[in-house]
C-alpha cells in the first residue's frame, strides 16, 4: 500500500529478526515487536509531546533491531478515502490515471499526491467501484526519512481502515465490525470471506469512549443503533449481500464491555466483543481494543494484497 513512496526509499535488505509495527496516533506511538526466534511479542507506547511526532517516532524506532522488517500504520488524519466508479482501463494503467480522476475530489495538490486503491464488490447491475486512499507525498516522505535515519528496513505503509479484516476468521455470511478509537468517528465495516464489502464512518460518535451508560441511554445509543440498522439494510437491499449474522465490537480508550448487554437488550443478539482468530493467539495477552492495528498488521506481508 502506498508503494510508490516506498519505491523511492527501499533499503533492500531482508528481515531475519522478525517484524516491528509502528502505529502513529494523534497523541502517541504504539510499537509492536515480534521476534522471529519464538520469543514473546512486546508492545511499547511512546507519548507524542507538543505535537512533536518526529522526535517521538525517532525515540521509539531506536528500540528496533536493524534486521527487523518495519511497517508503519498512519492515522486517518494523514489520508483520505474516496470511493468512485472503477475506470474502464487496463489495471497497469490505473494508478497512473487515478490522480486525474480524483484531483477535484481532494484538496491535496496533484504534484504532492500519492495513492493506492482496493476493489469493492459490484452490486448486481451496478458498475464496479474502488476505494482510493490518497495521502500527502511530502508528509509520508518525512515519515520515511525518520526510518531512514535509523537505518531500518521499511517494508510497507498501511492505513487503519484496511486492517480490520485481518483480525477475524470469516465464514460465508456477512460480518459487521464496529470500531471506535478516541476522537475518531466510529468506523463500520462489513466483511465477507475475508474481503471488505462495505465501509462507512458514522459521524457524531467520536466521544463514544467517554459516555457513561446513562448518557448512552439518553439518545446516543439509539442513534448509533439507527445508523447500524441503516447500514445493514443497505448492504442487503443495494449490495445484495447475505444478512449480517455477527457484529464484532472494538472500542478503545476505555472499558466498553457495557455496550454488549445494551445491544442485546435492544434486540441485537448477534453482537459480541471481537475475539482474535486462532492465528493471532500469540497476541491474546494484549488489550485488543487498544492495539488491534499493530496486531492486525503483522499478518500483512509484502507482495500480498492488503484487503
Amino acid at each position: 500500500m502506498l508503494a510508490s513512496v516506498l519505491q523511492q526509499f527501499r533499503f533492500g535488505h531482508n528481515s531475519v529478526a522478525g517484524v516491528a509495527v509502528l502505529h502513529i496516533r494523534e497523541h502517541e506511538m504504539q510499537l509492536l515487536l515480534r521476534p522471529a526466534d519464538g520469543k514473546e511479542a512486546t508492545v511499547q507506547v511512546q507519548a507524542v509531546n507538543r505535537g512533536n511526532w518526529q522526535l517521538a517516532m525517532q525515540d521509539v524506532l531506536a528500540k528496533v533491531s536493524k534486521a527487523m522488517a518495519v511497517t508503519l500504520i498512519i492515522p486517518p488524519s494523514m489520508y483520505q478515502i474516496i470511493q468512485l466508479e472503477k475506470p474502464a482501463i487496463a489495471e497497469q494503467e490505473l494508478l497512473t490515471a487515478l490522480p486525474w480522476q480524483i484531483k477535484d475530489l481532494t484538496d491535496i495538490a496533484l504534484d504532492d499526491l500519492v495513492l493506492d486503491y482496493i476493489d469493492l464488490p459490484a452490486a448486481p447491475g451496478q458498475p464496479a467501484k474502488i476505494n482510493v486512499v490518497v495521502s500527502v507525498k511530502s508528509q509520508l516522505q518525512e515519515l520515511v526519512a525518520v526510518v531512514q535515519r535509523e537505518k531500518l528496513n521499511l517494508q510497507q505503509i498501511l492505513i487503519e481502515e484496511w486492517l480490520i479484516h485481518e483480525l477475524l476468521d470469516y465464514a460465508d455470511h456477512a460480518a459487521l465490525v464496529l470500531m471506535h478509537q478516541p476522537d475518531q468517528d466510529v468506523l463500520l465495516q462489513v466483511i465477507r470471506q475475508g474481503q471488505l464489502q462495505f465501509s462507512r464512518r458514522l459521524r457524531g460518535f467520536n466521544m463514544l469512549h467517554q459516555y457513561t451508560e446513562s448518557e448512552l441511554q439518553q439518545g446516543v445509543f439509539d442513534n448509533l443503533l439507527l445508523e447500524i440498522q441503516r447500514s445493514m439494510d443497505y448492504i442487503e437491499s443495494q449490495l445484495k449481500l447475505p444478512p449480517v449474522r455477527s457484529i464484532h465490537l472494538l472500542c478503545s480508550g476505555s472499558e466498553r464491555t457495557d455496550l454488549v448487554p445494551l445491544f442485546h437488550q435492544a434486540g441485537f443478539s448477534q453482537v459480541q466483543a471481537l475475539q482474535l482468530k486462532p492465528g493471532l493467539q500469540w497476541a491474546a495477552a494484549f488489550d485488543v481494543n487498544e492495539f488491534w492495528p499493530v496486531i492486525a498488521a503483522t499478518g500483512i506481508s509484502i507482495g500480498e494484497p492488503s484487503a
